[in-house]
């Protein structure tokens, strides 16, 4: 990945972190701060609603306990049982109570006597109560309202006695109905249970009302919080918000950043990439701190790459011409040997004035002549190396180029087969004609030279383009291919696997290749087979490479 995307990640990502961590921090503190109080209201609240309950009981038993004292109610209803007249009064007794019961606003009212006759209810469902369950309620009946934890509710009475007879008011009040009432003004929902609904919308508190003895109704108390969500939510977008400006700053403090420090450091590399080819020059330095450090570095390599290659060159032509020169006097010296041996039996043979002189006459000359013509063949391949002569760039047909080498060679192993593979439609191509020759001839001749123990030899020869600007020669054998230790150092001078040769012609093959803007290498090879590739281009550019000296 490149520089400038590298930097708009980074801010990007840092600016994002930044302000993404601070907002979370901030939303999290604002929540912790916000439940904290609507806790706090809640339970306020709950103590608000449970206090009020605990008034309205109060007023409920003051107002009760006032019509026993002075009520009409309970007035005629003791009139009646000291007169006898009860059983006369009942209907118009008990028509009294709803009016009554309305009157002190309660869900329930009873009207009773001490021997737990029930004269009148509202509602009406009150008359099926029991005996028992009335005595009850009267027996229990204090001046203090009672809690009756289940369903919730508050219990009033009075009992109000003359004559030795009595009469008590018993009045209900549910605390349900109440509860409704009462939230309503504090603004939050209430209900009679230990627990509220649980719910991440909602924050809840639990209170207690208590009676005198020790009855208690619970009451669960929950308030929205949805104004938390509100805030909590205008929060994010003022986050989200932030965060887009701080992202689009950041990038754009990037993208100057990365075009300041790009656009120097592609100048370096656009020159870097030239160093292989010997073209790259020094640079101005731009830029402050690292960058003009890096630039003025590249630019001392330069000048000392610059000093090395001419060294290495100059040294690399002396040890060349030291190479050959060895090469060539071991040459040379090969064939002196024999040529030395038959002057000085010439010598001998004529200074003892042998018969057999005239008869070894023509053998040492033909021998002297023969190693003559080594050395002079010796000279020539030397000297064609180190001066191989430019191309001459002229049209030249593949087809008949490749036909004419493999021609000039089937002779040489008349029981190899051999094969020609062209393509449909060759384009002529520039080249040097003789020099393209020689280099067929000569990896033909390898190959010819590898299939001399295999039962069934062949050389095959394929020609194919590559794009439109290139096209390969490829020659393959299935020979005995080339040992590994050759391999590496194959196309240097000198280097052979055959027991004749100078070891040049591999060498030479690959010079003109080069010199023809292409290449020349080694596919593949193994014990069964070699394959060589020469790719060239079909209009070149010609290398200087071959008028440098060695």
């Amino acid at each position: 990945m490149r520089l400038a995307p590298r930097l708009l990640i980074a801010f990007g990502a840092v600016a994002i972190a930044c302000v993404g961590g601070l907002g979370f921090s901030l939303r999290e503190d604002r929540r912790a701060r916000e439940t904290s109080r609507f806790d706090e209201e809640v339970k306020s609240a709950c103590s608000r609603v449970a206090g009020e309950i605990a008034r309205q009981a109060e007023r409920d038993q003051k107002l009760v306990k006032g019509a026993c004292q002075s009520g009409a109610l309970v007035d005629r209803t003791l009139i009646a049982i000291e007169s006898g007249e009860l059983s006369e009064r009942r209907v118009g007794l008990a028509a009294l109570v709803p009016a009554e019961r309305e009157a002190f606003d309660l869900d329930e009212l009873m009207l009773v006597t001490d021997r737990g006759e029930v004269l009148g209810a509202d509602p009406r469902a009150l008359f099926s109560k029991s005996r028992e369950d009335v005595m009850a309620r009267v027996s229990h009946e204090k001046t203090s309202f009672q809690l009756v934890p289940r369903p919730g509710a508050i219990a009033v009475g009075c009992t109000r006695t003359q004559g030795g007879r009595s009469a008590s008011l018993l009045g209900v009040r549910h605390v349900e109905s109440l509860l409704a009432r009462v939230a309503r003004t504090v603004n939050v929902t209430a209900s009679v249970g230990n627990s509220a609904p649980s719910s991440p919308t909602q924050s809840t508190a639990v209170c207690h009302v208590t009676d005198a003895t020790g009855n208690k109704v619970s009451i669960a108390v929950a308030t929205s919080k949805a104004a938390l969500t509100e805030q909590l939510r205008r929060l994010d977008e003022t986050v989200f918000v932030a965060a887009m400006i701080a992202l689009g700053f950041a990038l754009v403090v990037a993208t100057i950043l990365a075009r300041s420090l790009g656009r120097p450091l592609a100048l370096l590399a656009n020159e870097a990439r030239k160093v292989a080819l010997g073209e790259a020059k020094p640079i101005a330095a731009r830029g402050s701190g690292e960058i003009a450090e890096l630039v003025t570095a590249y630019n001392r390599m330069i000048d000392d790459l610059q000093s090395a290659k001419r060294r290495l060159a100059f040294v690399s032509r002396v040890a060349a011409w030291r190479e050959v020169a060895k090469r060539v006097a071991h040459e040379v010296k090969n064939p002196l040997a024999p040529i030395r041996a038959a002057v000085e039996t010439l010598r001998r043979l004529r200074a003892r004035q042998d018969p057999a002189f005239d008869g070894y006459f023509d053998e040492a000359t033909a021998t002297v002549l023969h190693e003559v013509q080594r050395i002079s063949a010796i000279v020539t391949e030397f000297s064609q190396f180190a001066r191989l002569p430019r191309p001459k760039l002229e049209p030249v047909d593949i087809a008949e180029v490749t036909k004419h080498a493999l021609i000039l060679n089937e002779a040489a192993a008349p029981k190899a087969k051999f094969e020609l593979r062209l393509p449909p439609q060759l384009p002529q191509v520039l080249a040097d004609r003789d020099q393209l020759i020689q280099v067929l001839l000569n990896l033909i001749a390898n190959a010819i030279d590898a299939l001399q123990t295999k039962p069934s030899p062949y050389v095959r020869i394929s020609v194919e383009r590559v794009g439109a600007e290139r096209f390969r020669i490829i020659v393959s054998d299935n020979g005995v291919g080339i040992p590994d230790g050759v391999r590496s150092r194959l196309f240097e001078p000198h280097v052979t696997t055959k027991p004749h040769g100078t070891g040049l012609g591999l060498a030479i093959a690959r010079r003109i290749a080069v010199e023809h803007g292409g290449d020349l290498w080694l596919a593949e090879t193994s014990p069964n087979g070699s394959t060589f590739v020469l790719e060239l281009p079909i209009e070149p550019t010609i290398s200087s490479e071959g008028n440098d000296e060695a």
